[in-house]
This record gives structure tokens, C-alpha cells and sequence, in this order.
């Protein structure tokens, strides 16, 4: 939501009303010599001031103050905004205020009492003074509040391109489905076509699942447990496919009812990537991943999602890569210091990407 505008916040209810009351409070301020003057005088001296008369005075000042201060911040809006020209403006602005104010100052005084207010230049020097002082009053407070507006909106123009950014990094990991990958599959099914039919049929099958799991999930930032255990299902049958049953063995445990459970979108995937590339690749015999989602046995209120391998193990290139890089920007951007991404070793052999993130 916007900032509000300054010139809106003189006019709110608020505003009016703290400024009626420091009316009041002027305007008894400005009686005060008067009525000491009236309180102490001598017996030689008369004093025309009845009580009546006072609070008659009193209130007649105190609208002649109001009529002031809103006068000056109905104006405030037509005061131009460059510095130079508003300088002209606001000179503009006391000496209208001031003959307007005095005009106001006699209609008071004729109806209700009050100081006599003339156009003598003593009376005017201090309705000048009066005007002068409200004027650049809320000038300056118009200036603060501007300026926290313009800083307002500029942090909130940076949370924004801060958020696009993130999008745009997200997007980007999303959009990685990994050419070589791509392409190692699709030279694997083209030899299959021509060695064995009916393989390359249910290599082509699990391709087509993949495809149809993974394509809708580009397009955003997050989606269910459920719908990312399907796609990363899919992308490691089609990989145990291509490079043989006996040298991937795949494995899921994932606790009941979290399908519904909010996770970044291919985070699941990064890990069952990185788990095949690092770990499984290297090694000629092989080995197996295994898949787990569960609450964090050692913090509750965290999703613990875990891709575990008995591949080649820690590396010096291991969480070094860009996807592990980028699912902890993401994970950093969505959920701040609540969330990370952790590498440990796997027993006998292997490796462990651990993910843990709020999910309640």
C-alpha cells in the first residue's frame, strides 16, 4: 500500500484536532499579559476586562488562529516544489495570509470582541510574525513528511526489485532442465530403438512423465510435496533407465499426510540431480538414492527433505555447484535464517543433501 499523502495528513481528523487545541493554548497564551496586566492594575487604573469578556477574547483568538492554519495548509498544495520558486511561493503565500488574517482579525473583534486588529504597521508586523511562523511551520513539516514518503517508497521500490530479482533467480534454476541430460536421454532411447523396441517404448513413457511433471512446475515459485515427489520420481526412473536398474537402486520414505505440504518447486530435484551427477555417476558399480520427506525428528515445527546417496561421498567440489547455490538463495529469500540446506556424509558410504524448512 502507498504511503499516505502529506498534504492529506494536515486534513486528517487527527491533525485538526491537535491543531485546535494548540489554538487554544496559543491564543491563551497571547491574552495572558493582558489579563495579568487586568488582575495587578491599580486602584487608579480601569480594567474593562470582565470574565465574559476574557473567554469571549480567548475564543475569538483562538478561531482567528485556526482560520490561519487552515488557510495555510489548504495552500500548502499550490507552493511549487523546486526550491527556488518555492521560496517565492512561500513569501507569496505569509503576505496574503497576513492581510487575509487581519481582515478576519477585524470581522472577530467587531462581532465577538477580542485584541483590536488593525492594518496599523505594528499590527501587521505581528500578524506577519503569526503568519510567518505557521507558514514555515508546515512548510518544514511538509518537507519531513515528504521525505519520508520519498524514502518509503524508495524501500519499498527496493524490497520489489529485491523480490522480482529472487523470481527471476528461481525462474532461472527452473528453467535448467539440464541440456545433457536431455540429450543423453534421447541419444540412450535412440540406441534402444534400434537394439530393443520395447524398451525404448517404456523409456519413452517415463520420458513423457517427466516431461509432463516437470514443465508445469517452471512456471512457479513453489508447489505441493506431492506434485514434487511425482516429478522427482519421474526424473530418476528415467535416469535408472538410462544408465541400468542394476547400477541405480531408488528408495522413497515419505511420511504420511504431508502431499499437501508447500515446498519450493525443484528443490527435491536439485538434490536428486546433484545426488546422480556427484555421487552415483562417478562410481562404475554404481549405487542407490534414496528419497525422504518426514517432520525433523530433532526440530518439529521443520520439513526435513533428504536425498541420500551411496555414491562417491564428499568431494572437494561438493555443495560448491550453482543449483545447490541457488536452492539456498531461494530458501534464504522465502524463509530468512528459518530454513537451510546441509550436506552430510552418508554411512557406510555417500552423501546426504538435507533440506529443512518451516511447514507449519
Amino acid at each position: 500500500m502507498p504511503p499516505p499523502s502529506p498534504h492529506h495528513a494536515l486534513l486528517s481528523p487527527a491533525a485538526l484536532a491537535v491543531a485546535a487545541g494548540a489554538c487554544l493554548v496559543l491564543a491563551g497564551g497571547l491574552l495572558m499579559p493582558d489579563l495579568v496586566n487586568c488582575k495587578f492594575a491599580g486602584e487608579d487604573q480601569v480594567c474593562a476586562a470582565t470574565p465574559l469578556h476574557g473567554v469571549r477574547s480567548w475564543l475569538a483568538v483562538s478561531f482567528m488562529l485556526y482560520m490561519l492554519w487552515l488557510a495555510a495548509a489548504l495552500s500548502q498544495p499550490w507552493l511549487p516544489r523546486a526550491p527556488r520558486q518555492r521560496r517565492w511561493g512561500l513569501g507569496v503565500q505569509i503576505v496574503a495570509l497576513t492581510v487575509l488574517s487581519t481582515f478576519v482579525g477585524l470581522v472577530v473583534h467587531h462581532r465577538f470582541g477580542g485584541p483590536d486588529i488593525n492594518f496599523a504597521p505594528y499590527s501587521l508586523q505581528i500578524q506577519a510574525t503569526i503568519t510567518a511562523c505557521v507558514c514555515l511551520a508546515l512548510d518544514y513539516h511538509q518537507r519531513g513528511r515528504r521525505q519520508q514518503a520519498d524514502a518509503e517508497s524508495l524501500r519499498l521500490d527496493e524490497q520489489e526489485q529485491a523480490r522480482q530479482l529472487d523470481a527471476a533467480r528461481a525462474a532461472l534454476l527452473q528453467a535448467q532442465v539440464e541440456p545433457h541430460f536431455l540429450f543423453n536421454t534421447l541419444a540412450h532411447l535412440r540406441r534402444l530403438a534400434h537394439t530393443d523396441a520395447r524398451a525404448a517404448r517404456a523409456m519413452l513413457a517415463e520420458l513423457r512423465l517427466y516431461l509432463a511433471a516437470a514443465l508445469p512446475e517452471l512456471r512457479q515459485a513453489e508447489t505441493s510435496l506431492a506434485r514434487e515427489i511425482e516429478l522427482v520420481t519421474a526424473f530418476l526412473a528415467l535416469h535408472q533407465r538410462r544408465i541400468g536398474p542394476e547400477r541405480l537402486t531408488l528408495r522413497y520414505e515419505v511420511a504420511p499426510g504431508l502431499g499437501d505440504v508447500v515446498v519450493p518447486s525443484t528443490c527435491l530435484l536439485t538434490l536428486a540431480e546433484n545426488a546422480i551427477k556427484h555421487g552415483i555417476g562417478p562410481q562404475v558399480e554404481g549405487g542407490e538414492i534414496c528419497v525422504r520427506a518426514l517432520p525433523d525428528p530433532d526440530e518439529p515445527d521443520l520439513l526435513r527433505l533428504e536425498v541420500a546417496d551411496t555414491g562417491a561421498g564428499m568431494g572437494s567440489s561438493s555443495g560448491s555447484g550453482t543449483g545447490l547455490a541457488t536452492l539456498r538463495a531461494r530458501l534464504a529469500s522465502a524463509y530468512g535464517s528459518a530454513a537451510r540446506l546441509s550436506l552430510h556424509l552418508n554411512q557406510p558410504r555417500g552423501l546426504i543433501a538435507r533440506v529443512q524448512m518451516p511447514w507449519r
